[in-house]
């Protein structure tokens, strides 16, 4: 006979951020909430006296306080620093403070340092950019601009307590136009010389989940301006998780490891049902969250896969991001290069082949993330998600360490090891989570790509969601499925 767990009114299937958060936030209002963790699945690589947390976008390892904030208080987490400081971006441009780079961009003919404060990034601009730095001033003035707007919506009482999430009625949509400005980048950025436009969408790629040439200037304006004002320096998101799921234990939740879900069936009588191939296991619940990428979990739903076709059509992993760790010597890390970093190789490449990646260095002597006088990297390149299945690691990894070899001058010799075995094992998981998306139809950025409940107590919580938003847009999926099952609770 199967053997059968009931009584359930809540399961996460998956252990992202995101669902983790909505199952705390349910744990911490009374509900009985299970979390369904993949066995197996390895989201950080301790190897050596290194330790490497693979990532999906920038704004995993540059965290803005104030969100950190916004999760402590709804979840009772450990009090953590007000991300208010107001008067510092003065006592900064004045000299008073010291200049604080946030991440690097390396392109063929330049190296931009990008700051979180606009006094420094100017002298990048102007060093880097001297025949158009007219040009480029006046395109950041208009971002500005719009910045100004987007700010001055979210302050209104009736705001979306989740920007920056739009909430017009039916009526304003009709009979009054939307004051944010509709106007893509491509023609925005037609004029700039070809090293300029890449800079600009390296960074709006790299900072959340999506690919897209289709981005508007408004969306350009709250991740090129509003992300830069409050960002936290070698942020462990690990950390974060593992703070979460302590309160997530604390509050009642449990976690339970499984092998695979081989099937879900959701019934208004009975609920959701999931079996597993794991020792003829059932799951039941009254409400169900998934925390997998959107293309992996519908194998599972049987007659319903239909009601998620039209949200896989619109939204289809185009890369999978390939996570590469290299134990390394700090004395090859040349002068000036930061700690996290975006590079392309060649300008008339594909994002593909090594040609781009995003790297990010261990704190220098921080002897929990490497042994003295180590680093550890971390390197994620992107593979077409087609070839994954095609393709070896091994013949790929030529292309990645010709780029390296290029950053890193006489890395070779300075090298402990390389290790590609972690991504052998864990990116066939549902678990592995680090693609980057491309959306193929129209939407507005403010309302999100797949809604975060999918059916009738079933909900989902992802990268899908917000992708373009990275990990800002986890955190407000998991918050707005778990105050949505509230609701219906009370």
């Amino acid at each position: 006979m199967k053997r059968s767990k009931n009584g359930q009114e809540i399961i996460v299937l998956g252990f992202g951020l995101g669902g983790l958060i909505a199952g705390t936030l349910l744990a911490k209002n009374n509900h009985s909430v299970l979390l369904l963790k993949e066995n197996g699945y390895q989201p950080s690589h301790a190897i050596k006296g290194y330790r490497f947390v693979p990532f999906s976008s920038i704004s995993e390892k540059r965290f803005k306080p104030s969100l950190l904030k916004k999760i402590s208080q709804a979840l009772n987490l450990p009090s953590h620093a007000d991300s208010n400081e107001e008067g510092k971006q003065a006592k900064i441009c004045s000299g008073q403070l010291r200049k604080k780079d946030t991440f690097q961009v390396i392109l063929p003919k330049a190296r931009i340092d990008i700051c979180s404060q606009r006094c420094y990034s100017k002298e990048e601009w102007k060093r880097e950019f001297p025949k158009e730095v007219v040009h480029v001033e006046g395109f950041y003035n208009e971002l500005d601009r719009t910045q100004h707007l987007l700010q001055k919506l979210n302050s209104k009482k009736n705001a979306s307590p989740f920007f920056p999430i739009q909430e017009r009625s039916f009526m304003k949509n009709i009979f009054l136009p939307d004051p944010i400005p509709k106007e893509k980048m491509g023609p925005k950025l037609s004029s700039f010389s070809k090293e300029f436009k890449e800079f600009v969408k390296l960074q709006l790629v790299s900072w959340g989940n999506l690919y897209s040439d289709q981005f508007s200037t408004s969306f350009a304006a709250h991740i090129l301006l509003d992300e830069m004002n409050e960002l936290a320096p070698h942020f462990d998101l690990e950390i974060l998780r593992e703070e979460i799921l302590k309160q997530f234990l604390g509050y009642g939740g449990r976690v339970e490891e499984i092998d695979k879900v081989e099937k879900v069936e959701i019934s208004r009588r009975t609920g959701q049902t999931l079996s597993l191939n794991r020792d003829r296991m059932v799951f039941r619940s009254n409400s169900l969250i998934f925390n997998s990428s959107l293309h992996r979990i519908s194998s599972s739903m049987g007659k319903k896969e239909k009601g998620l076709l039209k949200w896989q059509v619109r939204i289809k992993p185009l890369y999978v991001m390939i996570p590469i760790f290299l134990g390394i010597r700090e004395k090859v890390i040349p002068v000036g290069m930061k700690d996290l970093l975006i590079s392309i190789l060649d300008l008339e490449k594909p994002y593909q082949d090594g040609n781009v990646l995003f790297l990010s260095l261990s704190p220098k002597e921080d002897e929990t993330q490497a042994p003295e006088g180590n680093r550890a990297l971390t390197v994620e390149s992107l593979m077409g998600i087609e070839q994954w299945e095609k393709t070896l690691l091994v013949d790929y990894q030529h292309g990645v360490l010709k780029h390296l070899y290029s950053l890193f001058p006489f890395l070779e010799s300075h090298i402990d090891f390389i290790d590609f075995q972690w991504a052998i094992e864990n990116i066939p998981r549902w678990s592995y989570s680090h693609f980057l998306y491309r959306a193929t139809s129209d939407f507005d950025w403010r309302e999100g790509v797949v809604p975060v409940k999918l059916l009738k107590d079933v909900y989902f919580v992802g990268k899908e969601n917000f992708p373009y938003l990275g990990v800002e847009g986890e955190i407000f999926a998991g918050l707005m499925v778990g105050q949505q099952i509230l609701k219906k609770y009370s």
